[in-house]
């Protein structure tokens, strides 16, 4: 693979996901060589071409691959992206809007769902990923689409504040609408892989992680329970993750902040999890703060995925195994990025 050795990567990867040290712990680093320009579009049909055209998409992941300093398990790759828990966008009358992310606006609340893959944002998930797996010539991975959490997408079909009102007067509208929507992940999540796994050395990954498996790799998640009891989460969510999980083969969930920690007993003990991505939110303790949290997921047997800025590299793997261990963090410069590495050789350790 163009700018790695994706042979060597991989092998680390597969060490990671067999619970295996390596010597260190598993870290994608990612520093620009230089100054970069951000594109400019002149109106909303280039924001909208930016996002769903494959060639618009190639050209500028090559731009900034080529200004892209990577260390240790980083790799060149492409978000197969169009919006977090998009799958929301697959269903009749939902409207988007593309910008700095992909925004959409509920349905109205009488209407129900539909579920259609002719519709303008599958279409274009699924055309992406293949224009892209036929003529990226194995410079990238392309990752799986942020097409994940059955309850979140509900949200915003819904709206958040009428979701939890149905939860609460009409919980057998919001489990029958539920089903719908697993129904639409599992197509999205089958289709975009088959598209991508040969481009991707038999795998896939979660682009914004970094990570990458050989197999159907994808992550789960339901931001939406921090606003949810105990209770609400095991009654909404918890058997959506459990099915996930049976259909991946490295299921992943994404615990978005402190206030998701009243579920991970529950997260702890589902079946085929392999892995969970910590998210240190902002205005929230750092992660040096957070680390009784961190040891408890390893100590599980789980492993722990955490994106980090590069000056907390050093304290967490002081306190915490670096087998089993992902550190995914971003340098201003290569040679910062080179003094991040050295320290992860050094600090590294397989016992805590």
């Amino acid at each position: 693979m163009k700018y790695v050795d994706f042979d060597i990567i991989k092998k680390h990867f597969e060490f990671f996901w067999n619970h295996e040290y390596f010597g260190r712990c598993a870290i994608r680093i990612t520093a620009p060589k230089g100054p970069s320009k951000a594109p400019e579009y002149s109106s909303y049909e280039d924001i909208v071409k930016a996002w769903t055209d494959g060639e618009t998409r190639l050209k500028q992941n090559r731009i900034d691959s080529e200004n892209t300093y990577y260390l240790g398990e980083a790799y060149p790759l492409i978000p197969v992206y169009l919006g977090a828990a998009g799958h929301a966008g697959f269903f009749n009358n939902i409207r988007h809007q593309f910008a700095e992310t992909v925004w959409f606006f509920p349905i109205d609340e009488k209407e129900e769902l539909r579920f259609s893959k002719d519709s303008f944002l599958y279409k274009s998930t699924v055309n992406l990923a293949k224009y892209l797996a036929d003529n990226s010539s194995d410079e990238f991975i392309l990752s799986m689409p942020d097409c994940c959490g059955n309850l979140d997408a509900l949200a915003h079909l819904r709206g958040s504040e009428q979701l939890m009102i149905d939860m609460l007067e009409d919980p057998g509208k919001v489990k029958a609408e539920l089903k719908l929507i697993q129904h639409a992940w599992e197509e999205i999540i089958r289709d975009t892989y088959d598209a991508i796994k040969d481009n991707n050395h038999g795998g896939s990954c979660i682009g914004w992680m970094g990570s990458w498996a050989r197999g159907l790799h994808s992550q789960m998640q339901s931001d939406i329970s921090v606003m949810l009891s105990p209770g609400q989460f095991s009654e909404f969510v918890l058997g959506e993750l459990e099915a996930q999980s049976q259909i991946l083969e490295y299921p992943c969930y994404h615990l978005d902040g402190r206030e998701q920690l009243r579920h991970l007993d529950k997260l702890l003990k589902i079946k085929n999890l392999k892995m969970i991505q910590y998210t240190f939110v902002e205005g929230q303790p750092s992660p040096v703060e957070q680390l009784e949290a961190l040891k408890k997921i390893q100590q599980s047997g789980m492993l722990l995925l955490v994106i980090i800025r590069p000056e907390y590299v050093k304290p967490l793997l002081e306190n915490l195994s670096a087998k089993g261990l992902f550190i995914n963090t971003a340098c201003k410069n290569p040679e910062e990025a080179d003094r991040i590495f050295k320290i992860v050789q050094d600090y590294s350790k397989e016992q805590a």
